[in-house]
């Protein structure tokens, strides 16, 4: 088993692939994020290799300024199959940062009870 199969496996393959090995407890409450970390640990898989999640939003933007130049050389060659293959690309990435970034502030907007707000009802 290597990472890419991982990723590819949907979460319920994941679940019966994690409820194999003994040492991992609390499979079935587990993202698909933490079964692939899980299982990549317990089978000695490296996950420096990961394209998925590796990079940052930064570079995901960077390899999109690249791409888009790219995109307009190949618009001056006239090579349209080029292009096409090019903005897909381009926008795989773009909605991978958009994804990075709805991920992070949803963990750094956790309201915080506040001195005015009325105690919770038990």
């Amino acid at each position: 088993m290597d990472l890419k199969t991982l990723e590819r496996m949907t979460v319920i393959k994941l679940r019966e692939e994690g409820l194999k090995i003994p040492e991992l407890s609390g499979v079935r409450g587990m993202s698909k994020e933490d079964l692939i970390r899980a299982l990549a640990k317990a089978h000695g898989i490296d996950l420096s290799t990961r394209l998925r999640g590796g990079s940052g939003k930064s570079e995901l933007k960077k390899q999109i300024r690249d791409l888009k130049t790219k995109i307009a050389e190949a618009i001056q060659a006239k090579q349209s199959t080029e292009v096409k293959k090019l903005r897909r690309h381009v926008r795989r990435l773009k909605a991978e940062t958009r994804h990075l970034a709805a991920s992070k502030p949803a963990a750094a907007a956790s309201p915080e009870p506040t001195a005015a707000s009325p105690p919770a009802a038990t």
